[in-house]
Formats: structure tokens, sequence, C-alpha cells
């Protein structure tokens, strides 16, 4: 469904990706672990085009979106959900008004934003700023405006590290869930215990992804 070849990033002499290659297949939910600076998240980027690799290519559907131009870009991302590490969301808007406005965006009408407002505990919070929600608040509202549209494609960056572990063990069940439904899910993490034996774990070092866990990765 989406898939990155041979992606090479470099960043002022420093190579972040080195090579990188991953694919994610409709009904799959892949973990992608690594530490700080090991280029998971450079990848996403690449993934979701906010970000020009210095070469390879990514792939949606079998269809290159490298390359393609923006107007390839928009249509793929009408169908894809993502979360980002360091999610900003307008701080004096309130909980109601984000909901209305992604709504908007995404043409469901306002009940499965409501809906997946309730899933995340935020029942009752429409009319508070988002300023005044704590951080862990803030992340599960951030989740609840990624997967609310039923997206074919959800990337999300680390969205456990600031969920207890109860929101921590109801984020990968609605991971599994969305994998079921169809979608393909790509999630990272360092929290590897969190993700459970339903999801496919590949590993980023040295700007390289590998099949399984960090003992999995074979140095060059």
């Amino acid at each position: 469904m989406i898939e990155a070849r041979n992606i090479s990033k470099t960043y002022a002499r420093r190579t972040v990706l080195n090579g990188a290659s991953l694919a994610v297949a409709r009904g799959e939910c892949v973990v992608m672990t690594g530490g700080n600076g090991s280029g998971k998240t450079t990848l996403l980027h690449v993934l979701v085009g906010l970000r020009r690799p210095d070469g390879g290519q990514v792939l949606w559907n079998g269809r290159q979106l490298t390359g393609a131009g923006r107007t390839a870009w928009r249509r793929a991302r009408v169908s894809w959900g993502f979360l980002p590490q360091q999610l900003s969301l307008p701080p004096t808007a309130s909980v109601g008004r984000m909901l209305r406005f992604c709504a908007g965006v995404r043409g469901t009408g306002i009940e499965p934003a409501r809906a997946w407002l309730r899933r995340v505990g935020l029942d009752g919070t429409e009319t508070q700023r988002v300023d005044a929600l704590s951080g862990g608040m803030r992340q599960r509202l951030g989740i609840a405006l990624t997967l609310f549209f039923q997206p074919d494609l959800i990337i999300m960056d680390e969205p456990a590290s600031a969920l207890d572990p109860d929101w921590r063990g109801a984020l990968a069940e609605w991971a599994r869930e969305e994998a079921r439904r169809g979608a393909a899910v790509l999630v990272t993490s360092q929290l590897e215990e969190t993700w459970g034996p339903g999801a496919r774990f590949v590993h980023c070092a040295a700007g390289r992804v590998t099949d399984g866990g960090p003992d999995a990765l074979v140095e060059s």
C-alpha cells in the first residue's frame, strides 16, 4: 500500500537515511522501533511528503509519488491520517472548534469526530481550549483527529509516549482495530512492549530499516 524504496537523506553532511526501505500492506500494523536520531521520524516525513529524499522512491498503491508533483501528493493525502511526534494544535481554539474544522476538511460531518472524542475519554471537553488540556489529553485529542475519518493509511510518530499505561493499551487495540478494518498502519515507538503480538516489528538504525526488533539489526 505504502512503500519506501532505498530512501537516502542527508542534512549538513550527516547521513540520516542510507538506503532505507519499508513497505506496509493493507490490513497490517507495523511498529518501527529505534533510538533517537536513528532516522525514524525523517523516514515518516519522507513517506508523507513533508521532506524530499535525496534518493529513492515513495509509492502509494503502486504509483510513484516522489517527483510526481503536488497534485499527486494531495490526492493521496485525502485518505491518510498522520499524527506527528510534536503535535501542534492552535492553543486558543476550543476542542469543539477543532472537531468541526477537521470534520469539514474530511467531509464526514461532526458525529464521527464526536464518537472518537468519547472513545479517547474527552467527552464533555468541547468548550475547553486546547491549552487547558493536559499533555496526555492533547495527545488523545490528536489520536481522535487522526482516526475518526477511517483513513486508508495511518502513520503515527511516537503516539504512545505521552500516554499512561492504560491509554497505551487502548491505543494498541485501536491500531489493531484499524488494521482489521483494512487500513495500513505504521507507528514508531520506543515502547515495544505496548503493541503486543499482533504487530509486525521493524527496526531503524544507521539510516536503514530491518525486520524484527533491535536484535535483528546486522550492521554493514
